[in-house]
């Protein structure tokens, strides 16, 4: 199946009209990943059997987005899911994406470009470095998420202290949690909710929040 047909058929399953604003958007997200693809290596190949798990946990994970986080993070954009896809549902969003690697950060800005995005920014960095900027400054999200990344502790505990106090993080993983030490982790975020990611074996959506002392 080609991927175009793929994406669509995605779309009335979820009863979003692929002709609607946000499904005219996911299909110029699907063009541009084609395109660049070859000469950046964002996902491991475009066939529609590699990119429709990725499409399709992220519209199902944008559906539970609440409607009370406006300022989101997003760790280790890499190809951009889910981050563009909860922007693509979500248009009153200000969407950070941290991306070390620079090829992969020009697509991330391309894509937000060519989808009209405003509020959206890429920062070429590590988070820590971006933390580090941070610190001097007054950036506080609602939301922080993370996919296909394990996140150390050290810069956990400094996301803490950037965040809304009810923020959400977002933590999409497999059997074992996607972080360095979970005890550490543990000891200053609570689990909301954590649900099996639907069609995808071993996958996950754990949703935390930080705990305040």
């Amino acid at each position: 199946m080609r991927a175009k047909d793929g994406l669509k058929q995605l779309l009335w399953e979820f009863a979003i009209n692929p002709d609607s604003d946000p499904g005219i958007k996911l299909h110029v997200y699907l063009s541009l990943l084609e395109k660049w693809n070859p000469r950046v290596n964002l996902t491991a190949n475009i066939a529609w059997t590699a990119l429709e798990p990725l499409f399709r946990e992220s519209i199902w994970a944008a559906a539970k987005y609440p409607a009370s986080c406006k300022r989101h993070l997003d760790i280790g954009s890499g190809a951009g899911f889910p981050a563009l896809i909860f922007r693509v549902f979500n248009t009153e969003m200000d969407l950070e994406m941290v991306e070390s690697r620079g090829k992969k950060g020009a697509f991330l800005e391309t894509v937000a470009w060519e989808l009209g995005f405003s509020g959206t920014r890429v920062h070429v960095m590590r988070l820590e470095d971006l933390l580090t900027a941070c610190d001097s400054g007054e950036n506080t999200w609602d939301c922080v998420s993370w996919k296909a990344v394990r996140l150390a502790s050290r810069d956990l505990l400094r996301l803490h202290g950037h965040v809304s106090e009810n923020a959400q993080f977002w933590m999409f993983h497999g059997r074992e949690a996607a972080v360095e030490d979970f005890q550490a982790f543990d000891d200053k975020f609570i689990l909301n909710e954590k649900q099996p990611v639907p069609g995808q074996n071993e996958s996950f959506l754990s949703i935390y929040r930080p705990r305040h002392s």
